[in-house]
């Protein structure tokens, strides 16, 4: 199985958080010209060397990894390893974070940022890229995803902070240190290469990456930790119903199974889970202030 052409959106624990660095990349070291093989970069795919540089796009970035894709183009992915193997077994929760320039954009053309595991036939845990022909940006996997901003402006920057959680297949990004947006995956992926695929006429850039791992969610803020749960649900474990209790209203409940697979949508806080198989679920809250909240149950 190969990468995927495919970049539209169409398709509680204690604070003590071990970030691992895993791999960071400025291009600052780089030669002005053809990416090429600079740094571990690779290529897939063919097209021309000069499709993929590294350019000054402003002062302020110094050097970046340029696209300068042609309408020609039908598709080349320029990859580098994100080392994911060389983490701590304790450290589950893959973060990314870049900065994302639009440039001009094309119609048909893409800049998208796509996240691998190789080992599995080349799955995405989540890509991240700008629609072009619509003009969001998005986050996304084949089947499941969020637009992070509705309408991006051209020759903008957007810095992108992104997690992947192994164990529960939880998918969260955060644009410009604004809302974090999350939606549940395919849990069980490994984060293992970074990939952009370059399609059309595109000249976005990228720049200061960095991919790490650690054993808590990078967007739990500190003042996360002493606040207890607006929630409860129970009981837990269950065998026939499910209760949520919350001090703000609730829009909607979706429990998604081990696989990351949505098994219930509901308004209701009172939920039938008799005929759910036994293991573990993650019962995702929506409130009706647009705020979220997951949490783990058990059926009996």
């Amino acid at each position: 199985m190969k990468r995927i052409l495919s970049f539209s959106l169409t398709a509680v624990m204690a604070f003590t958080a071990y970030s691992q660095s895993l791999w960071t990349d400025n291009f600052e070291t780089y030669s002005v010209g053809n990416l090429n093989t600079q740094g571990g970069w690779a290529r897939d795919g063919g097209g021309n060397a000069n499709w993929t540089q590294v350019a000054n796009i402003d002062a302020a970035h110094g050097k970046s990894f340029k696209l300068a894709s042609i309408a020609a183009n039908e598709g080349v992915w320029h990859f580098h390893s994100t080392n994911w193997e060389g983490r701590s077994s304790a450290n589950n929760i893959f973060v990314l974070e870049f900065d994302y320039y639009t440039g001009t954009g094309g119609a048909g053309g893409a800049g998208v940022v796509q996240i691998y595991d190789v080992d599995a036939g080349f799955e995405q845990p989540f890509e991240i890229g700008w629609s072009q022909d619509d003009g969001y940006l998005y986050i996304a996997d084949q089947l499941d995803g969020e637009i992070l901003v509705d309408q991006v402006t051209t020759n903008t920057w957007y810095h992108i902070k992104a997690a992947y959680d192994k164990t529960t297949g939880e998918v969260s990004a955060q644009v410009n240190g604004g809302d974090v947006i999350s939606y549940f995956g395919t849990p069980d992926l490994n984060p293992q290469e970074f990939d952009v695929l370059l399609s059309g006429i595109s000249t976005s850039g990228f720049d200061n990456i960095v991919a790490s791992a650690t054993n808590t969610s990078p967007f739990l803020a500190v003042s996360d930790v002493t606040k207890k749960s607006s929630v409860s649900v129970y009981p837990n474990p269950a065998t026939d119903v499910v209760n949520i209790k919350s001090d703000k209203k609730v829009e909607s409940v979706s429990i998604y199974d081990a696989a990351g697979k949505i098994v219930k949508t509901t308004a209701e806080t009172s939920i039938n889970v008799e005929n759910f198989a036994k293991g573990s679920y993650i019962v995702s809250i929506k409130y009706a202030d647009g705020s979220k909240e997951s949490t783990k149950v058990i059926k009996k």
